[in-house]
């Protein structure tokens, strides 16, 4: 579970109802049906409107990695590498066709496979970038549908705001001038609502796809490298020193800069 999100969520909305609250707002007052109804009716619809069935399919995955937010795990990923390094110098490449089976990471599977297939390094090389440019791409699409949907609900505010003064202006001839003031303030309930939910969610949400799917790059990235230095025949303990350093020092920490077996069982 992304505790940081649950948290800011958590700040972020009660930060904005409790300063209402504390400015002698009136908590029911904010609880309006039909500015809900415009607002979040009309954002959701432009979000369909404005993205195809190909981007909105990837909204679900792009929803799941902000949930879980899970932080990528360097060290086991270079322990890992390390592992698969001393298999392919002790019984060769060929011996990492079995190896792939006990792995899960697309990019690590199919790497491993093409390695004992015997395909060059170049080829390699696209193979796999083209692999992690596939999964992050549909990150960004995810990222892009909040996005449009952060715009869209400000818009929609305002519409939602000017409908409703629209109606106090038709019924003003005889009404009583005392209760102007509560519809006029009614009326604009839409407009908060526009704008709290575009820059409390949905913008929020489309940052942090875009920041773990950056995390997610420099994983596969990592990785990627780990696999053509395998094939390259490096040794493990060079091949770990090269990946720690691309970590860089925040994804380093926790990593045993010891290899195993010494020169890593060259």
């Amino acid at each position: 579970m992304n505790i940081t999100l649950l948290i800011g969520l958590v700040l972020g909305f009660g930060g904005v109802v409790a300063g209402y609250v504390l400015d002698e707002g009136v908590l029911a007052a904010l609880l309006k049906p039909s500015a809900a109804c415009i607002v979040f009716g009309g954002t959701f619809g432009i979000m369909l409107m404005g993205n195809p069935i190909s981007r909105l399919k990837k909204v679900p995955a792009a929803i799941k990695l902000v949930i879980k937010g899970q932080k990528q795990n360097f060290a086991e990923l270079i322990d890992i590498i390390m592992d698969v390094s001393v298999v392919a110098r002790r019984d060769g490449l060929l011996a990492l066709e079995t190896e792939a089976g006990k792995y899960e990471n697309p990019i690590l599977k199919k790497g491993l496979a093409y390695i004992a297939d015997g395909i060059s390094p170049e080829r390699l090389r696209q193979n796999l970038y083209a692999e992690s440019d596939a999964q992050l791409a549909d990150y960004e699409e995810g990222a892009k549908v909040f996005e449009g949907m952060g715009g869209a609900a400000p818009t929609c505010g305002v519409l939602g705001t000017v409908m409703g003064m629209v109606s106090i202006l038709r019924s003003m001839s005889g009404s009583d001038m005392d209760s102007l003031g509560g519809k006029i303030a009614t009326a604009f309930i839409a407009t908060m609502y526009g704008v709290g939910s575009a820059n409390l969610l949905w913008l929020p949400i489309a940052s942090t796809i875009k920041a773990l799917a950056e995390e997610q790059e420099n994983y596969n990235r990592i990785l990627i490298e780990g696999l053509l230095s395998i094939q390259a025949g490096e040794y493990p303990s060079r091949i770990k020193e090269y990946l720690i350093a691309m970590c860089g020092p925040e994804n380093s920490k926790g990593i045993d800069t010891e290899s195993k077996g010494g020169e890593g069982g060259k």
